[in-house]
C-alpha cells in the first residue's frame, strides 16, 4: 500500500479536537475515570481539548506529533519530560479518583522522556503509523538530551505490549492500579523503558 502522502508533523492548536479523541482512546478509560461527570454535558475527550489547544503545560499540543494521511489526522504521540509530572496541579480532580491512581503516579523512571499517549485510529492500524510516531518521539527525546523513553501500558493490553516489545521496550516496574467498574483493567499498569 502506498503511504507517500503520510506525514509525521508537530501538532498544531487546531488539531486539538482530533488529538483529544485519539488520546482519550489511548488512555484505555483513564480520562473518563478521572474527568467523567466533572463538567455536565462534556465528554472526557471534549474536556481534553482546551489543554491540547493551549500553549503551556505538559498537555499542550506543543508536546505532540501527529500522523496525517490523505489530509486526515490518523495518529498521535504525546510526550514530555516525566519530571514535569511533579509540578502538575491536580487540585481540580476528585481526591478518591487521584488516590485510586496513586501508584501510577509514583511508578515512574524520573529523568526519562515520558510517552504519555500513543494512538492510531482503528481504521488505520497495522500500517506502520505507530512506529513512525515512535521514531518521532525518540528523536525528540534525543534532541532534548534524554537517553531513554518510558511509558505506561495497561497489563491487559496485549496488542500494545507486542508493539512496544518489538520496539525494544522492557518492563522496569508495575503500578498497582486496582480494578474499578469505571476503569476495568486487570493487572495494573506496566512501566516500560527503551534506550534512545
Amino acid at each position: 500500500m502506498d503511504h507517500s502522502d503520510r506525514i509525521i508533523r508537530p501538532a498544531m492548536a487546531d488539531d486539538a479536537p482530533e488529538m483529544a479523541r485519539l488520546i482519550d482512546m489511548a488512555g484505555g478509560g483513564v480520562y473518563e475515570f478521572l474527568l467523567g461527570g466533572l463538567v455536565p454535558g462534556l465528554t472526557a475527550a471534549e474536556m481534553l481539548v482546551p489543554g491540547l489547544a493551549g500553549t503551556s503545560g505538559s498537555f499542550s499540543h506543543r508536546h505532540s506529533g501527529v500522523a496525517e494521511e490523505g489530509g486526515r489526522i490518523v495518529g498521535v504521540a504525546h510526550a514530555y519530560p516525566v519530571d514535569w509530572m511533579r509540578a502538575q496541579d491536580y487540585t481540580g480532580l476528585p481526591p478518591d479518583r487521584l488516590a485510586h491512581m496513586a501508584d501510577f503516579s509514583r511508578t515512574q523512571d524520573w529523568g526519562s522522556y515520558f510517552l504519555s499517549a500513543l494512538a492510531v485510529d482503528p481504521d488505520w492500524r497495522r500500517r506502520g503509523i505507530a512506529r513512525s510516531l515512535l521514531a518521532w518521539v525518540y528523536q525528540r527525546a534525543r534532541t532534548g538530551g534524554f537517553d531513554r523513553v518510558t511509558l505506561h501500558v495497561w497489563a491487559d493490553n496485549a496488542d500494545a505490549q507486542r508493539l512496544y516489545a518489538g520496539e525494544g521496550f522492557e518492563e522496569v516496574a508495575r503500578a498497582d492500579v486496582p480494578w474499578h467498574e469505571r476503569l476495568p483493567h486487570r493487572g495494573g499498569s506496566v512501566l516500560l523503558r527503551r534506550r534512545v
